[in-house]
Order: structure tokens, then sequence, then C-alpha cells
């Protein structure tokens, strides 16, 4: 398991960080998420042979989130 912490932009209340949550999860081969509101990031546990880091910030990042490793 592979563990990242991923700056996300564009979080301004619980129902954002629900939502952060919830595509990030919905990745196969992701194991955890915590998101954090205050410092605008989530931490991730995922399986590097199902998806990579790349793919967490794109999903964000499609999603409206603006997003960085």
């Amino acid at each position: 398991m592979t563990e990242i912490t991923l700056k996300v932009g564009g979080m301004s209340c619980q129902g954002c960080v629900a939502s952060v949550k919830k595509l990030l999860e919905g990745e196969s081969g992701v194991s955890s998420v915590a998101v954090d509101l205050g410092q605008a990031e989530a931490h991730v546990c995922f399986d590097p042979v199902a998806t990579d880091a790349s793919r967490l910030v794109a999903i964000l990042n499609d999603a409206g989130y603006p997003s960085s490793l």
C-alpha cells in the first residue's frame, strides 16, 4: 500500500469534505481516505497496482476540486 497527501482546493464545508472522500473512495484500489478541511488535504492509502496518484488528482480536478501532490 502507498500513502499520499493531496492538496485539495475548493472545499468550503463538510459537504465538500464528504464529496471528496466519496470521490476518492470510489476509485478501485483505494483502501482509506481522511479529508482535512482546515488543512485542505486528503490523506489517501491505495494499492499502486490498481491506481496511482496522478489518477487520484485527476478525479478531484475533474470534479472541480483543484488538486496536487
